[in-house]
């Protein structure tokens, strides 16, 4: 009988199978999503997988601010926590990001500000911070302001501009609710409450809100995939992402959601296919496709460390 995964190592198995099936051909794609016994090839996960895994290596030793950019500089910089033999890409906020620590050194100013940076780049890494989160304060870690300094200042590494903290907030929500048991509806629901209850109350994010007007709506569910705008927008991605899931019945189900808002952006398959291995979690094909993964030891490694410390569980 197979060892039952945690929840960090099950959401990183996750979230690296999701980010390869955005990365493969149309055929290749509707093989690992409706034939998983026939798909041979090799998983290649990338550049958010990669930043995953780094925050997971530092977060499991207690949350240092200066550790977590650390790590992202090491992927960046010399390709630690990258599958071997694989060439990832980097988009132009966070190599941006990078190159503006490299120079000045300073945590606090190295995340973009700009519209670019209200970019969906942002939003995988901070999923397993979510858990961390939730596992530290709780799924009231919104009522924490500690913790909410916590998710914003990790994510501000890379993006800074207010509408991506809104839109990590509310997906951390989100998750949050998922951990706690809810089914997708009222995760989604209670989520987007919590959020617009705490982010109104600051009226530097108080602007952002009319971005997740759409997906407060209760026949969101019933939108078609054609209405989405996918922009690259961090709000934008979240409402493809949601709207997958909803819409889902089983993991599989929902990586084949997200495939059909197009190539036009990695991100939904990356995030859908994470959230639907969190809340999909007795289903046991994502352990059948995840085998395909290359570097899949890194993963499992990161995992157990993480486990073993007890920050995530």
């Amino acid at each position: 009988m197979a060892k039952k995964q945690t929840m960090i190592e099950r959401t990183l198995l996750a979230m690296a199978v999701g980010e390869s099936l955005a990365y493969l051909p149309s055929s290749k794609q509707e093989i690992l999503v409706h034939q998983p016994d026939n798909f041979t090839d090799p998983l290649k996960w990338g550049a958010n997988t990669s930043m995953s895994l780094a925050t997971v290596s530092s977060l499991s030793r207690g949350y240092q601010f200066n550790d977590v950019m650390l790590r992202l500089q090491n992927w960046y910089k010399r390709r630690q926590y990258a599958p071997a033999q694989t060439i990832q890409s980097i988009d132009d906020v966070i190599q941006s990001s990078m190159l503006r620590f490299s120079k000045n050194r300073d945590l606090l100013a190295s995340g973009g500000v700009d519209e670019a940076s209200n970019s969906d780049s942002v939003l995988a890494r901070m999923v397993p911070v979510a858990l961390y989160l939730h596992h530290r304060f709780g799924s009231a870690f919104i009522n924490d302001e500690r913790a909410m300094l916590l998710l914003h200042r990790v994510a501000g590494l890379t993006h800074n501009h207010e509408g991506a903290l809104v839109s990590v907030g509310m997906l951390s929500l989100i998750i949050s609710q998922i951990l706690d048991g809810k089914n997708l509806f009222d995760s989604v629901e209670n989520g987007l409450a919590f959020g617009f209850e705490y982010y109104s109350r600051h009226q530097v994010f108080a602007g952002e809100l009319k971005d997740f007007d759409a997906m407060n709506l209760p026949d969101f569910s019933n939108s078609s995939a054609a209405d989405f705008k996918l922009d690259g927008q961090a709000s934008n991605t979240l409402e493809a992402v949601v709207w997958s899931l909803l819409n889902s019945e089983n993991y599989q189900d929902a990586l084949n959601k997200a495939l059909m808002h197009g190539h036009a952006n990695t991100m939904i398959p990356t995030l859908a296919g994470t959230l639907a291995g969190i809340y999909y979690k007795e289903d046991e094909q994502l352990n059948i496709i995840s085998q395909q993964l290359v570097s899949r030891k890194l993963i499992i490694s990161i995992s157990h460390l993480a486990n073993r410390l007890g920050r995530f569980n």
